[in-house]
């Protein structure tokens, strides 16, 4: 009895995580297409300080050591309203095939009687949303540690992404924030006919460990392996956004992939060694 072969549009590209913005805040000047606000008494940002963050502690005080950029409320005036804010270039994340995106920041707020707001926006194409709002202290005083926080941005991806970072002393006289570190990660399009804008993809390609990793940002939940005959040699529904495939089975040769995630199906080739 003849085999059915099974005809495919072989995809080379597996790898979708890039970070797309990264900026350290090091030197002493802002960064290229970075803009920023100034107080109503004149006061801004000073970038590349390396000292100890105001507030944070005598014996043991947070710092950012590499550099990072800092607002003192103290050095801008007491009881008036100090507000400001500095934000990111914008970005065309449509046209870099971004269908799912992460920022990651690393700061530190220190209030005074619990005065002082961090927050963090992002422009969805028409307006600011936020995503980050911090009233509190970020550690306790002396701790020498910063926060960091992982933020899902997916549903605001659009042609001209920014993000803005704000601070607001509450017409308080209070400590400051400071941002040691900034992060835009995104997940491209696989690029695979039938499983576009699913941030889907699959690793290691060729496979030296017998293990297939697939993601999806939608449940998989089928997965079909052919070998070079069109014989199925896997059958696995996995139900889940990450799914690994242990191939210690299969010997080497090249076969084909067939992933269902809801109503789209999609299929690949991969070489086992």
């Amino acid at each position: 009895m003849m085999k059915k072969l099974f005809f495919i549009f072989i995809c080379v590209g597996f790898i979708s995580n890039a970070q797309i913005q990264h900026e350290g805040f090091n030197v002493k000047k802002i960064p290229d297409g970075w803009s920023t606000t100034k107080t109503g008494n004149g006061c801004t940002w000073e970038f590349g300080y390396t000292g100890a963050l105001i507030g944070s502690g005598l014996q043991n005080p947070a710092s950012f050591q590499s550099g990072g950029v800092i607002f003192s409320d103290t050095k801008c005036g007491d009881f008036k309203n100090n507000s400001l804010e500095l934000i990111g270039p914008a970005i065309n994340l449509i046209e870099k095939g971004i269908v799912a995106a992460k920022i990651e920041i690393t700061y530190n707020l220190q209030t005074f009687s619990s005065d002082g707001i961090f927050k963090v926006d992002v422009w969805d194409g028409k307006i600011w949303q936020s995503v980050l709002t911090v009233y509190e202290d970020t550690n306790e005083n002396n701790s020498g540690e910063n926060k960091t926080s992982i933020i899902d941005v997916s549903k605001f991806i659009n042609s001209s992404f920014k993000v803005k970072f704000s601070y607001d002393d509450e017409k308080s006289l209070t400590w400051g924030v400071g941002i040691d570190d900034y992060k835009l990660i995104g997940e491209k399009d696989s690029g695979i006919p039938g499983l576009e804008n699913l941030a889907f993809s699959y690793y290691p390609n060729p496979i030296f460990n017998d293990n297939l990793t697939l993601h999806s940002n939608k449940n998989i939940s089928v997965v079909n392996i052919y070998n070079a005959i069109g014989q199925r040699v896997v059958f696995e529904k996995p139900v889940s956004l990450n799914h690994k495939l242990n191939l210690h089975h299969l010997s080497s040769g090249t076969y084909v992939v067939q992933v269902d995630i809801g109503d789209q199906k999609g299929s690949f080739k991969i070489i086992k060694q």
